[in-house]
């Protein structure tokens, strides 16, 4: 063969090697979430379940036989922190992002993927101004605080029969988002709420906010916060002798609730993002995500890692699968996005802001564990 002929065939050859290398290359997605700080036990949810989900997508071939790789970035549940997570992972070149924890924290470091045009798929933050129509990039599948506070506002006079209700929130964006939506669709059942006190995220001492509420006398008691504030309130309410029955949002939905108040928190009904008693095909997930992450430093958690998992599986894959990693036409395979997922009864879809449209879920803490609330 001569010389020439031989270059020839082997510059082709690096091409080819090349470009079959670029087809392999591995999806990035990015993953956000606070695995320390206050936000803990959500993000290492969050992480698990996206590491069942790419795991199982993985072992089945990947996408178009691409690989899925996890970038995992804490954000120490932290605004600031977020920020600096989420241009890490900008840098690092992702693909797209599942994951965000905390309204704080999202409404911070969305901007940071709004700018770089990169799609952010939110599954642990519901102040309703994630999700507005100058927001390109960024889709939310858990329910909004305007959802998940009017239906347990509407639970708590309707279905609970409560007359006077005390608010208790944190005075973060997820508290207050909560508290003002709660309080509007209270006033339009004729009920206004008897006593209103915040607390900051970090506090543990609540005896001045729960003593007015006492001195309130309600017969509920919105708690509108996270772990590890919510359950601490509980507590200390039932030591100061308030006997009031605990509502409150998606803050609540957390395993770890019933851990750290297990008489306390008996009773609290609260709007949720999943529960496995939906559908059969729910149950069959949460037990094999219980099998799978039992014996850990943490006890697995499934409502947070669900949505995680399913965001990546039912709505990430099969956009992947159709729009590869050109990310303008995966934002628009998202906003177009609609179809079943379990534990969430009829079909979902994104709205014009990049809202998940769906119904919603109402638990019970009942005998140590979440249970579906069957109405009084």
């Amino acid at each position: 063969m001569k010389i020439g002929t031989l270059l020839t065939t082997l510059s082709a050859a690096a091409v080819l090697a090349s470009a079959t290398s670029a087809q392999a290359q591995d999806i990035k997605m990015g993953v956000i979430a606070g695995m320390s700080g206050p936000g803990t036990s959500y993000g290492i949810g969050i992480r698990q379940g996206a590491e069942m989900a790419v795991k199982e997508i993985n072992a089945a071939g990947g996408v178009k036989g691409r690989k899925i790789s996890l970038v995992v970035v804490d954000d120490a549940s932290n605004p600031a922190q977020s920020v600096t997570a989420m241009q890490r992972l900008s840098s690092e070149g992702v693909d797209l992002i599942v994951g965000g924890w905390g309204s704080s924290q999202v409404l911070a470091n969305m901007e940071v993927a709004e700018r770089a045009g990169i799609p952010y798929i939110v599954v642990g933050a519901t102040n309703p101004k994630i999700t507005t129509e100058k927001n390109k990039w960024t889709f939310r599948v858990i329910f909004t605080d305007a959802v998940q506070a009017e239906q347990i506002a509407d639970a708590a006079v309707k279905r609970l029969g409560m007359k006077r209700i005390a608010i208790i929130h944190d005075a973060n964006d997820y508290g207050v988002g909560n508290r003002d939506v709660f309080v509007e669709n209270l006033k339009k059942l004729g009920v206004d709420p008897v006593s209103v006190v915040s607390y900051q995220s970090a506090d543990k001492d609540f005896t001045a906010q729960l003593s007015r509420i006492r001195e309130a006398n309600p017969d509920g008691v919105a708690v509108f916060g996270t772990i590890p504030a919510a359950p601490a309130i509980m507590n200390q309410a039932r030591d100061l002798g308030i006997k009031a029955r605990f509502i409150g949002t998606g803050g609540l939905a957390n395993e770890n609730l019933m851990t750290l108040a297990p008489k306390a928190s008996e009773g609290t009904v609260f709007t949720t993002y999943f529960h496995e008693d939906v559908d059969p095909e729910a149950k069959a997930w949460a037990e094999r995500y219980v099998k799978e992450f039992s014996g850990g430093s943490q006890p697995p958690r499934p409502v947070l890692a669900a949505w995680e998992y399913r965001a990546i599986k039912f709505i990430a894959v099969p956009c992947l699968e159709a729009a590869g990693t050109d990310k303008e036409k995966l934002r628009q395979c998202f906003s177009g996005w609609k179809g079943k997922i379990f534990s969430v009864p009829g079909e979902a879809h994104f709205d014009k802001t990049g809202q998940l449209i769906q119904q919603s879920v109402l638990v019970e803490v009942r005998g140590g564990a979440f249970q579906a609330f069957k109405g009084q």
